[in-house]
């Protein structure tokens, strides 16, 4: 998907980017937010971070992600 260059109006052409985030681990993404913040985070805000660093990850092509 990074090849693609894709922008805020197609990332979803053909349900790609849908696909795509249905594949993430759930359990993972809470534990990793909850590490990176220091804070408790219920499942509704971790499915929107992890959409949002997805979704901004694809966009700006990739970049470093904190560990």
């Amino acid at each position: 998907m990074l090849l693609l260059k894709l922008t805020p109006a197609n990332i979803n052409e053909f349900g790609r980017y849908d696909a795509l985030k249905e594949t993430i681990d759930k359990a993972k993404a809470r534990a990793y937010f909850e590490r990176i913040e220091g804070v408790k985070i219920i499942l509704p805000k971790v499915n929107m971070k992890a959409d949002a660093l997805l979704r901004d990850f694809i966009l700006k092509g990739g970049f470093h992600i904190k560990q």
